[in-house]
C-alpha cells in the first residue's frame, strides 16, 4: 500500500537528489560528510518508529546531528531550505518529481559505470524510495496535489517562525499522521513491547505511544488493543476488559477482512468475532477467572464451528490446554463442549493429555508453528509433572500416559529434551520462512506450453524448506508473528529444561539452561519468563553457594527488571528469606514469610497451582522448626491429600518426606519409618535423586535413633548415596549427611579404632560445621563444633578440643541472639 505523500517525503527527496548528484556537494561536503549524510538518508527513508512524521525544524536538528561538523549541517539545511523556498507553485512539484524520476537507473540497462553517475539504482532502498514517492505523487487527483503543495507551505512557514523564535500559529504546526498501514505496523511493535519491557521501563513510557496515538489519531481502533495489553501486564483487571470491548466495538464493520484460506471453506469477513472472544478468553484467563474464560471459548468455539473457521478452533483449543494445563481441578467446574465434564482429577488429567495431543495435530494440519510449540511442550510438561514411574509397580488404570513413550521420570526428561531440539529447529526454519514472502503457486500451462522453461528461482527459494513452514494462503504478516512467537516459545523450553533437570537432581545443568535463556533470548522473551530464570538462578546460587550468592543474583534481576511484579522473583525473594529464617531458628520471622508467600499465591489455584503448595510446605516447615508437630502433621497429611488428588506427584512424594522428618522430630522414629520408605520407593522410581539421596539420610537419621547398634547400617545407607549428595546435592542436605556419617562411624567404632583414625571423623564434622555456618544454622554447626571437640578430646588433641570449644561457645551465643531478633 502506498504511503499519502506527505511534505516530509519531499524535503527528504530534496536531500536524495542533493545526496544522488555529486556535483550539488563536492564543495561543500567532505567525504566523512557525505558518507553520515547517507547513513543518515537511510535511516530516515527506513524510520517507522514514530507516530508522526518529524516537523522540517525537527528534520534539520537531526541533520545536525548526523553531520560531523556545524558548517556542514548549516550549509546542507540552507540547501534544503532554499529547493523547498524553490516550489512557490503547484507545477513546481510536478517538474520536481518529474525531475526526481530521472535520478533513477537500472543494471540491466546501463553497464557503464560513468553512466551510472549521479543516480540511484531501482532495486536500491533510495531508489525504491524515489519510485515509492514519484508514483504517490502521480497518482494524487488534482485537488489532492493542490492539498500537498498549501501542506508544503505551511510545513515551511512553520519551521520559519521557530527558526525565528516566535512559536507556529496552531495552523501551521498541525502533525502529520502517518498512514494507516505504518501506524498498525508501529502498534504491532508497541504491544511487542509491552510483553518484553514490562518490567524494564517505567509502566508511563510504555503506554506514551498509545497516548500519543489516541490523542492524535483518536479514529484509530488498535490503540484500544495497545491499551488493553498494558493494562493486562500492569494486572489492571478493569482496564484490561474495558479497552478490549473498546477495541472490538470500535472495530466491527471497519477492520480489513481476514484472509482465510477459500480452500478450507472459510466463509470470509466472519472471524472478528472469534478473535474477540478468543482475546476475552485470555484476558480472562490470565487474572484467574477460570468460569467467564471457559464462557468465552465455548462462545468461540460455537461461532467459529459456524464459520468453518479451523484456525480460531486450533487456537481455542490452544487457550483450553493452557487454563487446565495452569489451573488445579478444582478451580475447573466444567469444560468446554470440545470435551466432557472433568468430575474427577483423573478426569481431568485424562482429558488435557487427549486435548493436547489434538491440539498438537490441527496445529500440524493447519500448519501452525507457534500453537505446534506450544502444544508440544506443553505434552513435555505435563509428561514431566504426571508420569508415574515404571512398569514394575501397579498404576491406577485412570493414570494417564503418554503413548509411544516409557514410562518413568527419566524418559520424561528426555522427551523435554527432544522437545527443547525440536523447538529450536523449528524456530529456525520459521525464521528463515518468514524472512522472504514465498512466491505464489506457478498458474497451469496452457496447451502447447509445457516445454517452455518456467522462471529463474527467486532468493526466496534459499528460505524455503520441505514441506513449508507456513501455509500458503496464510494472511499478510502472520509468518513473522508466528516466526515471533515460536522463538519466544524457544526461549521458553530452555525453561521448562531447567525445571526438568531441577528434578533429576542436576543443579549445574540447571544453570545452564537458565542462562542459555537469558544469554541467547534476552531481546525476545517476556520479562516474565526472564524474572524466572532469575528465580531459578537465584535457587541455585542459594543451594551451592549460600544467601550472599543468592542476594546478589536477585540484585542483578532487580537492576534488570526494576518494575517488575513477577511472581516468581517475589517468590524467590521469599523463600530465601523463610529458608534463612528456619535455618536460624527464627520462628516469628518464618511464620511471616511463609504468610507473605501464601498470600503471594493465587486463592483458587487458577493461575499457577503449584505456588500455593510450596507457600503451604513453607507453613509447615515453620511449625516443624516451632516444635508444633501435631499441626504440622495435620497440615501435610492434609496437603498431601490434595496433592495426591490433583496429580501432583513432585509435591505429594515431597511431602511423604516431610511428614517422616515431622514425626522423627517428633521423636517417633518407627512412625517416620513408612513415609521416609515410601518416599524413598517413590522418588527412585521417578529419578529423583536428590529427593532419593534426601530421604536415605532420613532413613539412616532413623537408623541412629534405634540405636548404636545400627550405626553401620546408617552408614552404608549414607555412603551408598553420598556421591550424589555431594555432587549435586545443596549445602544444607551435604552438611547433615557429612554430621549423619560422623555420627553413624562415633556409634559403630571402639575406642582403639577412633584413636587409629580420628580424621575418619574429624573431616566430616568440620564439613558439616562449615555447611550450617554457611546456613546460618548456628545450632546445628553448634553441635558439629561440640562432636569435634568430644572426639579431640577422647584422642588426647588438647588444643584442637579447645578452639573446638571456643567455636562452640561462639555459635552458642550467635543462635541465641538469631532467635532473639
Amino acid at each position: 500500500m502506498l504511503d499519502v505523500i506527505k511534505p516530509h517525503h519531499v524535503s527528504l527527496c530534496v536531500l536524495l537528489r542533493a545526496f544522488l548528484d555529486s556535483d550539488a556537494l563536492e564543495d561543500v561536503v567532505s567525504d566523512e560528510g557525505f558518507q553520515s549524510l547517507g547513513d543518515f538518508l537511510l535511516l530516515e527513508i527506513r524510520a517507522r518508529s514514530t507516530v508522526k512524521y518529524p516537523s522540517l525544524t525537527e528534520l534539520l536538528l537531526q541533520l545536525q546531528q548526523a553531520l560531523p561538523s556545524k558548517d556542514t549541517g548549516d550549509q546542507i539545511a540552507s540547501l534544503l531550505m532554499e529547493q523547498l523556498g524553490g516550489l512557490q507553485y503547484p507545477d513546481d512539484l510536478v517538474t520536481f518529481f518529474s525531475d526526481m524520476s530521472q535520478l533513477m537507473h537500472s543494471h540491466a540497462s546501463s553497464l557503464d559505470v560513468d553512466s551510472m553517475k549521479g543516480g540511484a539504482d531501482i532495486s536500491s532502498a533510495m531508489g525504491f524510495y524515489i519510485r515509492h514517492c514519484c508514483v504517490s505523487f502521480h497518482m494524487l487527483a488534482f485537488e489532492a496535489a493542490c492539498g500537498l503543495f498549501d501542506d508544503l507551505q505551511a510545513y515551511k512557514e512553520a519551521a520559519i517562525h521557530e527558526q525565528q523564535g516566535f512559536q507556529a500559529p496552531p495552523g501551521l504546526s498541525k502533525p502529520a499522521l502517518r498512514n494507516q498501514a505504518a501506524l498498525h505496523a508501529l502498534l504491532n511493535r508497541e504491544m511487542a513491547r509491552q510483553e518484553t519491557l514490562s518490567g524494564v521501563l517505567p509502566a508511563a513510557e510504555l503506554v506514551a505511544a498509545a497516548d500519543e496515538l489516541a490523542y492524535l489519531a483518536p479514529e484509530v481502533a488498535k490503540v484500544d488493543l495497545l491499551k488493553h495489553s498494558h493494562a493486562l501486564h500492569q494486572e489492571d483487571y478493569l482496564a484490561s476488559v474495558d479497552t478490549l470491548y473498546k477495541y472490538f466495538d470500535s472495530s466491527t464493520g471497519t477492520q480489513t477482512p481476514r484472509p482465510i484460506a477459500s480452500t478450507m471453506g472459510v466463509e470470509p469477513n466472519k472471524g472478528h468475532l472469534q478473535e474477540a472472544l478468543l482475546s476475552l478468553g485470555a484476558a480472562h484467563t490470565h487474572f484467574g477467572h477460570v468460569q467467564e474464560a471457559l464462557l468465552a471459548l465455548n462462545e468461540a468455539v460455537r461461532i467459529a464451528q459456524q464459520h468453518n473457521d479451523n484456525v480460531a478452533l486450533a487456537h481455542a483449543l490452544g487457550a483450553l490446554c493452557h487454563i487446565l494445563s495452569t489451573a488445579a481441578p478444582a478451580a475447573v467446574a466444567h469444560l468446554t463442549e470440545a470435551g466432557t465434564a472433568a468430575v474427577s482429577p483423573a478426569g481431568h488429567l485424562s482429558q488435557l493429555l487427549k486435548i493436547l495431543k489434538r491440539c498438537e495435530k490441527r496445529a500440524q494440519d493447519l500448519q501452525l508453528p507457534h500453537l505446534f510449540v506450544f502444544a508440544r511442550l506443553a505434552l513435555a510438561q505435563f509428561a514431566l509433572e504426571h508420569q508415574t514411574g515404571s512398569d514394575q509397580h501397579p498404576k491406577h488404570k485412570s493414570t494417564p500416559q503418554l503413548s509411544g513413550t516409557t514410562q518413568g521420570r527419566s524418559s520424561a526428561a528426555l522427551g523435554v529434551s527432544q522437545a527443547v531440539q525440536d523447538t529450536a529447529r523449528l524456530q529456525q526454519a520459521a525464521k528463515l520462512a518468514a524472512a522472504v514472502a514465498l512466491p505464489p503457486p506457478p498458474a497451469t500451462p496452457a496447451p502447447g506450453m509445457a516445454g517452455n522453461v518456467g522462471p529463474r528461482a527467486s532468493v526466496a527459494d534459499l528460505f524455503t524448506v520441505t514441506p513449508p513452514v507456513f501455509a500458503a494462503n496464510a494472511p499478510v504478516g502472520c509468518g513473522p508473528a508466528s516466526a515471533d512467537a515460536v522463538e519466544k516459545l524457544a526461549g521458553s523450553a530452555h525453561l521448562l529444561q531447567a525445571a526438568s533437570w531441577k528434578l533429576a537432581g542436576n543443579r549445574s545443568l540447571t544453570q545452564a539452561s537458565a542462562l542459555t535463556h537469558l544469554a541467547c533470548y534476552s531481546q525476545s522473551a517476556s520479562s516474565e519468563d526472564r524474572a524466572l530464570a532469575y528465580a531459578q538462578l537465584a535457587n541455585v546460587a542459594m543451594s551451592t553457594k549460600g544467601y550472599k550468592a543468592a542476594t546478589e543474583v536477585l540484585a542483578v534481576a532487580d537492576a534488570e527488571l526494576p518494575y517488575s511484579n513477577s511472581p516468581a522473583l517475589q517468590a524467590a525473594r521469599l523463600g530465601l528469606a523463610h529458608g534463612r529464617a528456619l535455618h536460624r531458628v527464627d520462628a516469628r520471622h518464618a511464620a511471616l514469610f511463609a504468610s507473605q508467600l501464601l498470600g503471594l499465591a493465587d486463592p483458587t489455584d487458577s493461575v499457577c497451582k503449584t505456588l500455593r503448595t510450596e507457600a503451604q510446605q513453607a507453613q509447615v516447615r515453620t511449625l516443624l522448626v516451632t516444635g508444633r508437630y501435631e499441626e504440622a502433621a495435620k497440615s501435610a497429611r492434609e496437603l498431601f491429600e490434595r496433592c495426591t488428588e490433583a496429580g501432583m506427584q513432585v509435591q505429594a512424594v515431597e511431602l511423604l518426606l516431610l511428614l517422616g522428618q515431622i514425626h522423627q522430630a517428633a521423636g517417633a522414629p518407627l512412625t517416620a519409618l513408612p513415609y521416609i520408605l515410601s518416599c524413598l520407593l517413590h522418588s527412585t522410581d521417578l529419578h529423583m535423586d536428590l529427593l532419593a539421596a534426601d530421604a536415605s539420610c532420613s532413613l539412616a537419621a532413623i537408623w541412629l535413633a534405634l540405636g548404636p547398634s545400627h550405626g553401620q547400617q546408617a552408614a552404608q545407607q549414607l555412603r551408598s548415596v553420598l556421591p550424589t549428595v555431594l555432587g549435586n546435592g545443596d549445602t544444607d542436605l551435604q552438611a547433615r549427611a557429612q554430621m549423619l556419617l560422623a555420627q553413624a562411624m562415633l556409634a559403630d567404632a571402639s575406642q582403639a579404632e577412633l584413636k587409629a583414625n580420628p580424621e575418619g571423623v574429624l573431616q566430616p564434622l568440620q564439613a558439616a560445621a562449615a555447611g550450617f555456618a554457611a546456613l546460618e544454622d548456628y545450632s546445628k554447626a553448634a553441635e558439629a563444633q561440640h562432636l569435634i571437640a568430644v572426639v579431640c578430646h577422647a584422642v588426647n588433641n588438647t588444643s584442637m578440643r579447645n578452639c573446638a570449644a571456643g567455636e562452640f561457645h561462639k555459635l552458642t551465643w550467635q543462635a541465641r541472639q538469631a532467635q532473639a531478633c
